[in-house]
């Protein structure tokens, strides 16, 4: 996902599989909530939303990996509770946040269960499953459905989305401490290229990059070892070298 403000584009890029689910999940999970406020104009977006997400989630052991990590992210802030500037309501709070997450986790199949055990959902899903463009034709059971009082639809998509919540918050939450843990460096580059070893296992990097550079970074590596390459929008000057470039780095640790 990239992030924006005024000046910047923040490109991350996962250096270990599990941050990789992560993100992918935080996508899903954003394309899901904006799909269900178009879902009256386009429902098909949000049904490929959902199933796409579920598809993910049962592919992966996201319980087992969250699960670990939560405990890991709150047993080091549990050390800082004894440093003596650091502000222990926010800190506790967060080790509160992160044990309300950790009594979720078991549930997880049995929330995926439930979403695949639904009647309309299970008559729907396979057709969502293939290439191509479908149409309701394929579909008459959800063309019937999407013909039915407004009110029900909008209490079954709630109901839908609700389930993932308690995930989405867990994944949010993992993410957005490790974003925040990471202080971002500058750094200028005359090549356009570097490449950096790191002794710590790293699972993130987040590359800040002005938008009036028209340039990008290409990524590649894992947790101890990685390389950046810019380069320009494909068909803007493309066989144009990249010569001095600055920019900003944050290397986010597991």
């Amino acid at each position: 996902m990239a992030f924006t403000d005024n000046q910047h584009i923040i490109y991350e890029y996962p250096l270990q599989e599990r941050v990789r689910t992560y993100l992918r999940l935080e996508h899903g999970f954003e394309q899901l909530s904006v799909s269900k406020g178009l879902f009256q104009q386009q429902p098909d977006a949000f049904f490929q939303s959902l199933f796409s997400l579920s598809d993910l989630l049962e592919r992966v052991d996201i319980r087992t990996e969250l699960s670990k990590d939560l405990e890991a992210q709150q047993q080091r802030l549990k050390q800082w509770e004894q440093h003596p500037e650091v502000d222990r309501q926010a800190l506790r709070a967060t080790i509160q946040e992160i044990d309300d997450c950790q009594q979720f986790l078991p549930d997880i199949p049995k929330v995926l269960r439930e979403i695949k055990d639904d009647a309309l959902l299970a008559s729907i899903r396979q057709r969502f499953s293939q290439p191509g463009i479908s149409g309701l034709f394929e579909l008459p059971q959800l063309q019937l459905w999407l013909n039915q009082d407004r009110n029900a639809q909008q209490q079954a998509c709630d109901s839908w989305c609700n389930a993932f919540k308690p995930i989405e918050k867990a994944v949010q939450l993992k993410l957005t401490l490790m974003r925040e843990q990471a202080a971002f460096s500058t750094l200028t580059l005359t090549s356009g290229f570097m490449q950096e070893s790191s002794e710590q296992p790293l699972a993130m990097l987040r590359i800040k990059v002005p938008k009036e550079a028209s340039i990008y970074p290409v990524i590649s590596g894992h947790r101890q070892r990685f390389t950046v390459r810019f380069m320009p929008l494909p068909g803007a000057g493309s066989n144009q070298s990249i010569q001095s470039v600055q920019f900003e780095i944050a290397r986010c640790a597991q």
